[in-house]
């Protein structure tokens, strides 16, 4: 059982960053801290603040900024302060799609409430920023949404060397009045009123080389970052590992335990003893995965019923229609209909 919000303390990221962005955007970030009763008395540790006094502390420098849209200044001076591990990884990766295994250790660590979605649509790939904070107020995680993709793509653009990766950007939220404004920090087209908040790229750069493969560098990498995350978040749940090992790459949603061990770097029995001790068959978790992406899928009228059973790993679309029903109530078709006007 999750911890209310109010009373659970996660890390504030790179407070560097915070005072960074808040220059730029013409005020300083100390008396927000002191507003919301966040005072820093070690400056060499790391500042925790409950995630509720996080997102009012977003609300206000927004308020404050002076000429620009803090959110986005904050995304571009964004640097894993503390977390020198993260910096190695990144620059070991050799495609964005293993540079997306970060954001599993990021959610660890910093952002429990948060998580990024990969979802391949076709010549396409999206980004998807995902939360689930029910006691916040939908406006405060407007903006924390709006950091966390300015965040990803300044990441993505660091590790491109300044390609242009990025075709568009989808908001779930109204055009606010200073909409341009988004257009002009992602120099994309910037569609809102979308289904989801989304990084929108050309499906072959989740694959495009970017580094000479070092594979013995990124080991090292990945093992600091397992140690990291032994010290400070206790032991580690599989399951989540699992989810996010299937979220990551779909190609496994077709495939058995073995496949997902081996993504994992375990041996299948190894996994499943642990999944047994957690109480949780890969079954289920994989079928929650199928029922998920099968979802995203849905809301894309552009693609067939076929399509979707065969990217799932069914035989066919009856197979595909009995199982959606099982997990939701609704056949596939009915939960598309109920869906309105989405844009395909």
């Amino acid at each position: 059982m999750q911890r209310s919000l109010s009373t659970s303390s996660v890390p504030v990221p790179s407070l560097g960053s915070w005072r960074q962005a808040a220059s730029v955007c013409g005020f300083t970030i100390d008396p927000v801290l002191r507003e919301l009763g966040i005072n820093q008395h070690d400056p060499h540790a790391q500042l925790r603040v409950s995630p509720l006094n996080l997102f009012k502390a977003f609300t206000l420098c927004v308020e404050r900024a002076r000429g620009h849209h803090f959110p986005f200044a904050l995304g571009e001076n964004f640097v894993f302060e503390h977390y020198a591990e993260f910096d190695a990884f990144v620059a070991s990766c050799a495609s964005i799609r293993e540079l997306l295994e970060l954001a599993g250790w990021a959610r660890e660590l910093l952002a429990p409430w948060m998580s990024l979605r990969l979802d391949e649509f076709g010549a396409e790939a999206h980004l998807r920023v995902v939360m689930d904070v029910p006691e916040a107020e939908p406006r405060e995680l407007c903006h924390v949404r709006e950091v966390v993709l300015a965040a990803v793509n300044q990441l993505i653009k660091r590790a491109t060397r300044g390609s242009h990766w990025l075709l568009s950007v989808r908001m779930a939220l109204p055009a606010p009045s200073h909409h341009q404004r988004f257009v002009e920090h992602f120099g994309v087209p910037v569609f809102f009123n979308e289904g989801a908040d989304a990084l929108v790229m050309d499906r072959r750069w989740l694959d495009q080389p970017l580094n000479e493969p070092l594979p013995e560098a990124l080991q090292q990498a990945r093992l600091r970052i397992e140690r990291r995350l032994n010290q400070e978040g206790g032991e580690r749940r599989i399951v989540d590992e699992v989810r996010w090992a299937l979220e990551r790459r779909p190609e496994l949603l077709r495939e058995g335990l073995e496949a997902t061990a081996t993504a994992l770097g375990l041996h299948p029995r190894t996994l499943q003893r642990r999944l047994q001790t957690e109480g949780v068959k890969y079954v289920d978790i994989q079928s929650e995965a199928k029922c998920n992406r099968a979802q995203v899928m849905l809301r894309r009228r552009a693609i067939s019923m076929e399509s979707i059973s065969d990217e799932l790993g069914f035989s066919d679309r009856r197979a595909f229609t009995f199982a959606f029903k099982r997990w939701t109530g609704l056949s596939p078709s009915a939960y598309r209909s109920q869906l309105g006007a989405v844009k395909a």
